[in-house]
């Protein structure tokens, strides 16, 4: 009884090596993407206030 996810080592159909494919980039556009809506959110509270 040996588990699928521990033989594979995949997450669905994509491998490792396919999800680390972009390496950073997703990870850094996220965060900027992120940083933008809630800088966005500060300065439409305060223009509303």
């Amino acid at each position: 009884m040996s588990n699928a996810r521990e033989e594979n080592d995949m997450i669905g159909r994509d491998s490792k090596a396919d999800l680390n494919a972009y390496g950073f980039w997703p990870w850094i556009t996220g965060l900027v993407v992120a940083a933008v809506l809630i800088g966005m959110m500060f300065v439409l509270a305060r223009g509303f206030a």
